[in-house]
């Protein structure tokens, strides 16, 4: 009979051996259970199909003199939404771009063509013609339906380093204030998704795979607050985009603030609820009708007013002593319509007719290296411009 012994040393190594075994297969045993929950396996769902229509944009920015600036590029990302090679975008990261490049996601690159730019909404469409293959675009989704605490999904390229993917929910809804233009926009919606540059123009996603919203800016000097812009508002902008190259938007050149109760209580002049006046812009309709800005700088209860210009209480017919008013009347007018303002000055109230323009471009700016900066979101309005 042959018998078959083991050193001491050699029986350590196969004790530890199959220990090391068992705790392994237990472990990957473990992990391989909790990465299976319905959640989880959801979001990975989500994740391949949605990385397969988000890209990622470059663009390249040239300097008007090689000697004051040299050569560089942004990043950002972009989504495909039709089978035809059409990509959203945000405005900021193509603004000024000498030349843009997208990088789908199997990694091909092809050049873009700008078909239209809106920097007031932050929002632009490019065009690539798409090689053989499949390219499935994303799935567009009803903004209108999101509610505060819904889960809520990130794709895009922060800081170029490649797709990431991150989760967070709707915290709330604000407005952007572009703090050059001082412009009134529409609602965006603020998410606690972790976002960087580089998210720039990528989808955020509902838990069924539509595009809700496209990314667009992060509060300098917070955590977890982003902000997109509700997909409802992208589609009506992208429909003029592609017709104009621009959206056309009714200009009457006025900027103001609300009258509050507040204000009304503490100053001994006859104001009364509606838009007061603050500034009017050169050569616009309102100054074509003789529209009159206040003049008169004060400080109430730290905040600062200019009194004494007129006051906007009306637009053919309708009230706009509120800002939801305002946007609801503003929403249903266009360029070169002529309309009724009623306007009080100085206690009388008075009512004209003027036929409101386009509202300007604001000019691109010169072409150099980009550092993508994202529009502020101040906690309060000062302004609203119409």
């Amino acid at each position: 009979m042959i018998r078959c012994r083991l050193s001491k040393g050699r029986l350590r190594f196969w004790l530890i051996a199959c220990l090391v075994l068992a705790f392994w297969t237990g472990t990957s045993w473990t992990l391989a259970a909790a990465l299976v929950t319905p959640e989880e396996m959801n979001s990975v769902r989500v994740y391949k199909k949605m990385a397969n229509a988000t890209v990622l944009v470059a663009s390249a920015y040239v300097s008007a003199h090689h000697l004051t600036q040299t050569s560089g590029k942004g990043l950002g990302a972009g989504v495909l939404i039709d089978e035809q090679g059409s990509i959203v975008t945000n405005s900021h990261v193509v603004d000024g771009a000498a030349k843009i490049t997208v990088t789908l996601h199997d990694g091909t690159r092809v050049p873009a063509e700008l078909i239209g730019n809106d920097p007031q909404s932050d929002i632009a469409l490019l065009h690539v013609t798409l090689p053989h293959g499949q390219h499935v675009p994303a799935s567009l989704g009803d903004s209108d339906k999101l509610e505060i605490g819904q889960k809520v999904l990130a794709i895009g390229h922060p800081f170029g380093l490649g797709y990431a993917f991150s989760t967070g929910i709707v915290s709330g809804f604000g407005k952007l204030l572009e703090p050059k233009q001082e412009l009134f926009q529409e609602r965006v919606i603020q998410t606690t998704t972790p976002m960087n540059l580089g998210n720039s123009g990528g989808p955020l996603v509902d838990s069924e795979d539509r595009v809700v919203g496209i990314n667009s800016a992060i509060l300098m000097g917070a955590q977890n607050i982003g902000f997109a812009i509700p997909i409802n508002n992208v589609k009506s902008i992208v429909a003029e985009l592609r017709k104009n190259g621009r959206v056309i938007r009714p200009w009457l050149g006025i900027k103001g603030k609300f009258v509050t109760d507040e204000v009304r209580n503490l100053i001994a002049l006859p104001l009364v609820s509606g838009l007061l006046i603050l500034d009017v812009d050169e050569g616009s309709p309102a100054e074509a009708i003789g529209v009159r800005a206040g003049n008169l700088d004060v400080t109430i209860e730290g905040e600062s007013w200019v009194l004494g210009g007129d006051i906007l209480v009306a637009v053919n017919g309708e009230d706009v002593k509120s800002s939801e008013q305002y946007a609801k009347v503003m929403g249903h007018l266009k360029a070169n319509q002529s309309i009724d303002v009623t306007f009080y000055r100085d206690g009388v109230r008075r009512t004209m007719v003027v036929t409101l323009g386009e509202r300007p471009t604001p000019h691109g700016p010169a072409q150099h290296p980009k550092i993508e900066v994202p529009p502020l979101v101040p906690q309060m309005l000062p302004f609203t411009q119409f």
